[in-house]
């Protein structure tokens, strides 16, 4: 599975969603082409590896039409481009999208999740 290559980042928020503990990354340093703004990592309880990314990227100067980050779903092996707009770009907005789309991705629409940072 193509995943982000964290080399350094902040936790910014944190999760607890059925059986997944999520956390959103922040201030991050990486070795990818691209500018990650935010990256939100999936965990199913008692694994150690996130199994599910949605990220906000920084969308090229020339790509920016639309807006200026695009949010990315990476997930067995696939990556899927959600499109751009500029909220991406604010920790709320693409937290509160990004759970949302996880929970229909998930079939978790009856889970609330619970912020836990």
């Amino acid at each position: 599975m193509k995943v982000p290559s964290i080399k350094t980042a902040i936790p910014r928020r944190r999760y607890e969603i059925d059986t997944f503990s999520v956390v959103v990354l922040g201030d991050i340093e990486s070795d990818d082409p691209v500018n990650y703004k935010y990256i939100m990592a999936f965990v199913e309880m008692g694994e150690s590896e996130p199994f599910l990314y949605i990220t906000s990227e920084e969308n090229p100067p020339n790509q920016r039409e639309h807006g200026r980050y695009r949010v990315r779903v990476m997930m067995s092996g696939e990556e899927r481009d959600m499109g751009s707009d500029e909220f991406p770009g604010d920790l709320e907005q693409f937290t509160e999208y990004g759970l949302q789309l996880a929970a229909r991705m998930l079939q978790l629409l009856e889970e609330e999740p619970i912020r836990l940072m």
